[in-house]
């Protein structure tokens, strides 16, 4: 039996996690839901563990999922003390990191110090920075850690890295999610995940990679239009800081790429009120003064949106991802497309962006544990996953890959500049 622990496994992402992990029939595991509120981790595992077997994956065995085991335990993400203790009581062997990404390196010390396989959800560039520069430890320790490996980044990575096999040239990678959302919440403001990052990705500047280097560009700078298929429909997209824009051009430097981009098109009108917000400025993390004491508006924006918990309904939502890599096979210029159209998930009651951000670190998961990845150090999702592999098990969970090419392409038609 191998052991996971699943920091923050009692968040939304995390339950997705935990789910598919659970629902896993390749190996028993004892999987520790770990999260500063031990009796939520607790309900979580006692719940996870009495459902009924409507909730597993077709064809999955009952013997196989009756094999593994669900605990909740107690963990603080600012004290590597702790997570060292935890994860050494529980004899871990993979961690599986689902909380706000400017801890990935405090939890990445942790597992160097216990013995563990890591893997997270992205750390926003500057700080996936800082997580690639601990590399020679994890190999010297004979570990594993995939960075970035939810949907984007992540599925995004593995997707860029199965459009460029075919080219002997790339020439650009230009990375796309557009989503609606349909579900009829009785909230002023439902958050799609962690709204720090949100703010973070509307707020900081984004880097691009462009004419062979790196360059920051205004917050909300390169709007375009973007006509994804149905339902998601033509969409305003925008940069946003992310992870695949820093390690893409390393991995494919070989090759000559010259620009690497990511833009994010949410909901009209989410993106219209959380523009908004950002301009009376809410998204700040310095102390304002007032009449009744010094508040970070950041935090007050956090603190009050809290105030409306997100109703347990149905969601009714759906996101498009798409990357476009752009280059020369056989001496034609080639679009070679990768996207996929991911739907809310009914089995487990959970939106799109839950489903794809939490499906693939638990195959990756799985992968490390198997022996399917056996590279050490720490490694970007295209690096270190076999592209076809990832893209069968996402195949199970209903996540479908649609490949698209496009020869003798004079340029890229693919964006049209808001107006």
């Amino acid at each position: 039996m191998k052991n996971i622990l699943v920091i923050g496994g009692a968040g939304a992402m995390g339950q997705v996690i935990v789910r598919d992990l659970l629902d896993a029939d390749s190996q028993a595991l004892k999987i520790v839901i770990a999260d500063f509120d031990r009796e939520k981790a607790t309900k979580m595992a006692e719940a996870l563990t009495t459902r009924p077997p409507a909730h597993r994956n077709p064809g999955q065995s009952k013997k196989s999922a009756e094999q593994n085991h669900l605990i909740g335990a107690f963990i603080d993400i600012t004290d590597i003390a702790v997570m060292v203790a935890c994860a050494r009581e529980h004899a871990i062997d993979l961690v599986v990191n689902s909380t706000p990404y400017y801890h990935n390196v405090n939890v990445m010390e942790a597992c160097l110090q216990a013995g563990c396989h890591y893997i997270d959800l992205g750390g926003l560039f500057h700080v996936s920075k800082e997580q690639l520069k601990l590399h020679e430890r994890f190999q010297k320790a004979g570990l594993t850690a995939v960075i970035g490996m939810g949907a984007a980044p992540g599925m995004t990575n593995i997707m860029a890295a199965c459009a460029q096999e075919e080219l002997d040239r790339v020439e650009s990678i230009d990375i796309f999610v557009g989503s609606i959302d349909n579900t009829v919440f009785e909230h002023p403001f439902p958050i799609p995940y962690s709204i720090e990052t949100l703010i973070d990705e509307y707020t900081l500047n984004p880097m691009v990679f462009d004419g062979g280097q790196f360059q920051s560009v205004p917050a909300l700078a390169g709007a375009v239009h973007v006509d994804f298929p149905a339902p998601v429909g033509r969409q305003e997209a925008i940069y946003t800081l992310h992870s695949e824009v820093l390690t893409l051009p390393a991995s494919y430097q070989t090759k000559g790429v010259q620009r690497v981009t990511f833009r994010l098109g949410l909901p009209t009108e989410f993106h219209d009120k959380l523009k908004f917000l950002m301009s009376l400025g809410f998204g700040d993390k310095e102390k304002v003064s007032t009449a009744d004491g010094a508040v970070s508006p950041r935090k007050m924006l956090a603190a009050m949106l809290a105030k409306f918990p997100i109703p347990e309904i149905l969601p009714d939502d759906c996101e498009v991802v798409r990357v476009d890599v752009a280059g020369v096979k056989a001496g034609r210029k080639t679009l070679v497309r990768l996207e996929t159209t991911v739907y809310s998930d009914r089995r487990w009651q959970v939106s799109c962006g839950a489903l794809d951000t939490g499906v693939p670190p638990s195959i990756v998961a799985q992968m490390i544990l198997s022996g399917a990845i056996s590279a050490r150090g720490v490694l970007p999702p295209e690096v270190a996953v076999d592209p076809q592999p990832f893209f069968k098990e996402l195949a199970k969970r209903n996540i479908l890959m649609r490949r698209i090419a496009e020869e003798d392409l004079v340029e890229t038609k693919i964006l049209q500049p808001s107006s």
